[in-house]
């Protein structure tokens, strides 16, 4: 939280976080606060910052962040390293930074968190019946990151039919079917409204911006779609090797970026070899790690391939609950594959 307000705040702005440390209380119509995530900031951030001040305004969001680390965490049965790794990964500067300070992304951090250690629960079949801090959470979902709707609601579709039926390998395999034919006629359906969203996109980054990479990927009709695979990876990365080299104070961030897709790589072939060695693809783990991989890269690509930085800042969004499933869907291979050979 000091870092980024007292040396990254010299290189770059810190968002809207000095709009929400206003030292105001701002009290505009309930409602409004209630279904409005800006309107919502302007008041927590302006009850904080008045109460407490503009540096210590935003320690609530940090605890709020760290919290929503800690319930999705404190669910893996994880060994001292594995703990010690897994922290390792959810302390890069970029998420350390964004996740500190008062901000949409702690929110996103707490409420995703919260939600993550829910689906955790399913999965291990711990429970079903949801705690209101968890329909809380899927509330704050709503106002401040409903396109994460749809991986997450994907996910406990996927999880709660599969349990409830108590489905094998070919009930898993055509729900997973069934789930990308849905996707493919929503965007089949929707395809004329989602192309002229992003043809709106490029005018939301300014050109004055340094950073701010020109429009290449939204030029004819349906590229939002044919684009899209390296508009992903683009998008979840941030910087690029040429960005870097012209502008060095961006390294950290491409060598973060480097080593959390080389791990999740890893992970893949991981699988890869279980399904060789066994010759059984273990559907269930690969449908929630696809689930989750690929709608959260998608509904993310629109606001990060434009500019480095903003795809660091909103990629903080989901990236501790993308981090903390797919280590625990690797440590579920992990176990599946040495208990195969016990």
């Amino acid at each position: 939280m000091f870092f980024a307000i007292f040396v990254f705040s010299k290189l770059t702005t810190l968002g809207d976080t000095s709009r929400w440390m206003s030292g105001t209380i701002k009290l505009p119509e309930i409602t409004s606060i209630l279904t409005n995530s800006s309107m919502m900031m302007d008041f927590l951030g302006g009850l904080t910052s008045s109460l407490l001040g503009t540096i210590l305004g935003n320690l609530p969001f940090m605890i709020l962040a760290f919290y929503g680390i800690f319930y999705s965490v404190s669910r893996l049965k994880l060994t001292s390293p594995q703990l010690l790794f897994l922290l390792f990964l959810l302390s890069f500067p970029s998420f350390g930074i964004w996740s500190s300070i008062a901000g949409k992304e702690s929110m996103a951090v707490f409420f995703m968190g919260i939600i993550l250690g829910y689906i955790i629960d399913l999965i291990n079949r711990d429970r079903y019946k949801i705690k209101l801090i968890e329909i809380l959470a899927i509330y704050l979902l709503y106002i401040f990151k409903p396109q994460y709707s749809l991986a997450i609601f994907s996910l406990l579709f996927y999880i709660v039919v599969s349990n409830k039926f108590n489905l094998k390998s070919f009930g898993k395999s055509f729900l997973l079917i069934l789930h990308i034919l849905l996707g493919f006629i929503g965007f089949w359906i929707f395809k004329d409204v989602i192309n002229e969203l992003s043809f709106i996109m490029p005018e939301m980054f300014s050109t004055t911006a340094g950073s701010t990479r020109e429009n290449t990927f939204w030029v004819n009709d349906y590229d939002v779609f044919f684009n899209a695979p390296y508009g992903m990876l683009v998008a979840f990365f941030g910087p690029t090797l040429n960005e870097v080299i012209a502008k060095p104070i961006q390294s950290p961030f491409f060598i973060e970026s480097l080593i959390i897709v080389l791990l999740g790589v890893y992970v893949f072939l991981y699988g890869l070899i279980y399904t060789i060695i066994t010759k059984k693809i273990n559907i269930y783990l690969f449908s929630l790690f696809f689930i989750s991989l690929f709608w959260l890269l998608f509904v993310h690509y629109p606001f990060g391939v434009m500019n480095p930085g903003s795809a660091l800042r909103y990629r903080e969004n989901f990236y501790a609950f993308l981090v903390v499933f797919i280590y625990f869907i690797y440590l579920k291979m992990k176990y599946s594959f040495r208990v195969k050979f016990e």
